[in-house]
C-alpha cells in the first residue's frame, strides 16, 4: 500500500489537466516568436492545436498529459476562434508518436529536461536528504517539488512520488535504527523500555506526557517530579541525538508521534525506532518541563506583584477614608469651639 500524502482535491489540482478560465487561456495559450516558428513546422490544423494545447498546459503545470479533444472542447474552442477561426470541427484523437514528439519539441522550447532513471537517482538522493530535515511526508514531497522546478525537471506521476517519499522515509528509519544499535549501551536500552512498562497502573510514559493543569503548587511538584524521572534519560538523549544529525524540527516530529501514538502503537515497531521516537519525546519534554517551570515563575511573580498593588491600593484608600473622616471631625470641633 503507498504511502498517503495528498488528498485527492489536491492531486487534481497538480495531476489533473488544467481546467482554465478565459483569462488563464489568454495567458497560457499564447504564443511566443519562438513558439509561432515552431507551430509553422506542424501540418495538419488538427497537430497545431494539439501542440498548443500541450504547450498552454505544460506552461501551466509542467507536465504533460494524456487527454484527447472531446475532453477540453472549450480550449479547442477558443485556439480555434484565436488562430484558425476559419477551420472546421477536427478530428479528436492524436497518434502517440506525434504526442510524444510534441512533447519534445515543447521541452526543448522550454528550456526543462524529460524524466529519465538518471534524474529519478538524483531525486531519491533529494528526498533521503529531505528526510532528515523532517519526517513528514508533504514536506519531502514539497522539497521534491521544489527541486523539479529549480532544475526544470518534468515532474514524474504521483504513483513515483510516492513510492519516492516512501523510500526516503524507510531509508531513515533504517539509518537511524542503525546508529541507536551502534551507539545506545544496555543501561540505556533498560531505562528506555522501562517507559513502557506498567509500574503502578499506569505506563511510565503515560506520566510523563502529562502536563501540569495549571500553576498550582501541587500541579508544579508534579511536574519536577516527571523531570527528576527524565533527568538520566535526558542526558542520553543530549549524547546520542547529536549523532542522528536531524534537525530540531525532526526531533520535535519525532517527539509528537510518542504523543500520538498509545504504549501498544509504539511496542509494534521496531525497538530501534522506538528508541529514536522516546529519546526524541525526552529531549522535547524536558525542555518544556523547564519551559513550564519558567512560566510558573513569572505566574507568580505577576500574581505577586498583583496583590501587592491591590493591597497598596487598598491601603491608600483606608487611609484615604480614615483622613477624610479625621477632617470632618476636626471642623467639627472648630466649629463648636467658634461657638
Amino acid at each position: 500500500m503507498r504511502l498517503k500524502i495528498l488528498g485527492g482535491d489536491e492531486i487534481d489540482a497538480l495531476y489533473a489537466h488544467p481546467r482554465f478560465t478565459h483569462e488563464e487561456r489568454v495567458e497560457h495559450f499564447a504564443l511566443s516568436p519562438a513558439e509561432v516558428a515552431a507551430l509553422e513546422q506542424l501540418h495538419s490544423i488538427k497537430s497545431k492545436i494539439f501542440f498548443i494545447l500541450q504547450l498552454g498546459y505544460f506552461k501551466a503545470r509542467h507536465m504533460f498529459f494524456v487527454f484527447d479533444l472531446r475532453e477540453v472542447e472549450d480550449d479547442v474552442a477558443y485556439i480555434q476562434e484565436r488562430y484558425f477561426p476559419d477551420t472546421d470541427q477536427v478530428d479528436p484523437t492524436i497518434a502517440k508518436g506525434t504526442r510524444l514528439k510534441q512533447q519534445r519539441l515543447i521541452l526543448e522550447l522550454c528550456n526543462y529536461r524529460a524524466w529519465n532513471t538518471e534524474e529519478q537517482k538524483k531525486l531519491a538522493a533529494r528526498s533521503r536528504q529531505a528526510a532528515t530535515v523532517s519526517g513528514k511526508p508533504i514536506y519531502i514531497f514539497r522539497e521534491l517539488t521544489h527541486y523539479l522546478l529549480e532544475n526544470r525537471i518534468v515532474a514524474p506521476g504521483y504513483s513515483l512520488m510516492q513510492d519516492t517519499v516512501g523510500g526516503a522515509l524507510a531509508y531513515e528509519q533504517r539509518r537511524l535504527a542503525s546508529i541507536m544499535r551502534s551507539h545506545l549501551e544496555q543501561s540505556e536500552t533498560e531505562a528506555l523500555d522501562c517507559l513502557l512498562q506498567d509500574t503502578q497502573g499506569l505506563y511510565e510514559i503515560t506520566l510523563l506526557k502529562r502536563d501540569p493543569r495549571d500553576f498550582s503548587n501541587d500541579e508544579i511538584k508534579g511536574e519536577i517530579r516527571r523531570g527528576d524521572r527524565m533527568c538520566p534519560l535526558y542526558y542520553f538523549a543530549q549524547r546520542l541525538l547529536p549523532r542522528l544529525k536531524i534537525s530540531n524540527e525532526n526531533i520535535k516530529y519525532y517527539a509528537s508521534l510518542v504523543s500520538y501514538y498509545s504504549v501498544h502503537q509504539l511496542r509494534q515497531l521496531s525497538k530501534w525506532t522506538a528508541y529514536v521516537y522516546l529519546l526524541c519525546f525526552v529531549h522535547y519534554r524536558y525542555q518544556k518541563l523547564h519551559d513550564n517551570l519558567i512560566q510558573s515563575l513569572l505566574f507568580h511573580v505577576r500574581r505577586h506583584g498583583d496583590e501587592a498593588k491591590a493591597a497598596a491600593k487598598e491601603q491608600v484608600y483606608n487611609h484615604c477614608v480614615a483622613g477624610n473622616a479625621d477632617l470632618q471631625k476636626a471642623g467639627h470641633e472648630t466649629e463648636f469651639k467658634a461657638r
